[in-house]
């Protein structure tokens, strides 16, 4: 059994891969059969393995290794380039040539048109009541005094307050306005606001009203007077004779451009009538 393990090691051996792949290969002689079945291989020395190297054949297919360059094209809206390429003429070590007419007068830098200053309307005259001295004697004396007004520029209107003495129960108190130099007028009735404190009677010693007065659109002034009527009586307030006066900033500037002024030039107070004597209301 041993022989026999032997011997199929023997075969197993000379049956190993040939090794053509490398070198030339010479077959081996057929094993001859002998009494125990098998005889002993003969075996061949191998020659030395010789390798071979072999350039590769070149691939049909080249891969380009140089990146492209991407381009990018600006246009208007006319499909027309936006860039200009020029070329300049000097060396490199020269400094370029600039026009005289260009350094000498630089552009200049753009800025925003400057806004128009807007046309308020102002008062002419100092608030009635600023004098408190004289405020009382005008109620106590004449009756009737405007306190205050405040214009309201982004409403066109004027809004006042009329103090009157409080003669009787029953009252009227309006605001005559003309905004032509008194060729025409329009009458503006206040309402009544509060009673003013009360004496020792009981009673109040003046009563408070008030007033709107829309400004006019075609005008860049206003007039004013206030009158109270009671018991068939009437007092007016027209600031000494000289009426009150709202007008735009504009007019101290510029001439205004009203069909009064036209007529009667710019100065109201200097109008007369045919007498000879400033007109009041």
């Amino acid at each position: 059994m041993a022989a026999i393990d032997m011997l199929a090691s023997e075969s197993f051996y000379g049956h190993s891969p040939p090794a053509g792949f490398l070198t030339d290969y010479t077959p081996r002689r057929p094993t001859k059969l002998t009494a125990r079945g098998f005889s002993a291989p003969c075996l061949t020395p191998l020659k030395p393995v010789q390798l071979t190297l072999k350039t590769a054949p070149r691939s049909c297919i080249k891969l380009s290794n140089e990146k492209k360059k991407k381009r990018v094209v600006f246009a208007d809206d006319r499909g027309l380039e936006l860039e200009q390429i020029k070329f300049m003429t000097e060396p490199s070590h020269v400094p370029p040539y600039w026009a005289l007419r260009v350094v000498s007068s630089p552009s200049p830098e753009r800025k925003p048109p400057p806004k128009p200053a807007a046309d308020l309307w102002e008062t002419r005259f100092l608030q009635p009541a600023s004098d408190y001295l004289e405020f009382r004697r005008r109620i106590t004396e004449e009756c009737v005094s405007l306190e205050n007004v405040i214009i309201k520029q982004d409403e066109c209107a004027v809004d006042g307050t009329v103090k009157v003495k409080n003669l009787d129960f029953t009252k009227e108190v309006l605001v005559r306005t003309s905004s032509d130099g008194w060729l025409t007028t329009e009458d503006t009735f206040c309402a009544f606001v509060e009673t003013g404190p009360l004496n020792q009677n009981g009673v109040s010693n003046y009563d408070t009203f008030g007033f709107r007065l829309q400004l006019p659109i075609h005008s860049r002034r206003l007039d004013f007077a206030v009158c109270f009527r009671c018991k068939g009586d009437e007092f007016w307030d027209n600031n000494h004779g000289i009426n009150y006066t709202i007008e735009k900033a504009s007019v101290r500037t510029s001439p205004a451009i009203s069909c009064a002024r036209i007529k009667y030039g710019n100065s109201w107070t200097t109008r007369s009538n045919a007498d000879g004597n400033v007109p009041y209301w």
